[in-house]
């Protein structure tokens, strides 16, 4: 499955379009392909964060790497073209004649209530918030991700393998 097609989920969309965010949080490994036990060689990860601002309907997005940097879209088709841009591999690949591979991916996109928005973005800049540190605020995050998957407001898990190839 494309990012693209992930907009056609209205489990995922009529949310967004509410004002809730989207975390979109992408991890890709590179495997070496032996007889017995494959190899890692290599593993990323990066999340990216939308929401729709609700005065002028543009959508926001906000990467794990450079949280200063804000992009706005008009739609969610641009939107969708970005998000496929940064699904292609960040890795500069295996040395040829070196063997098999194959690459993993895995992409789990979460809606967010904006207590989690902003506990995220307080956790993205390195801010350590002593109170929301402790078992009891544990439990109550808890409960609340409880709460907004039995509304319906549930995170998606896709993912993907490509077939052995040998660069």
């Amino acid at each position: 499955m494309r990012p693209v097609d992930i907009f056609a989920d209205s489990v995922l969309v009529r949310p967004l379009l509410s004002g809730l965010p989207l975390r979109f949080h992408f991890q890709l490994e590179l495997w070496h392909d032996r007889f017995l036990a494959d190899a890692l060689v290599e593993r990323t990860s990066w999340t990216l964060i939308l929401y729709q601002e609700p005065l002028s309907g543009e959508f926001n997005l906000t990467r794990s790497w450079d949280i200063a940097r804000d992009e706005w879209y008009s739609d969610l088709l641009s939107v969708a073209q970005t998000l496929e841009s940064w699904y292609r591999s960040p890795f500069a690949g295996p040395a040829p004649g070196s063997g098999s591979y194959y690459y993993e991916a895995r992409l789990e996109i979460e809606i967010l209530s904006l207590g989690d928005l902003d506990e995220l973005e307080h956790w993205l800049r390195g801010d350590v918030v002593g109170e929301r540190s402790g078992v009891g605020s544990a439990f109550t995050r808890g409960l609340k991700r409880l709460f907004i998957r039995l509304i319906g407001l549930s995170a998606r898990k896709l993912g993907a393998r490509t077939d052995t190839f040998q660069p």
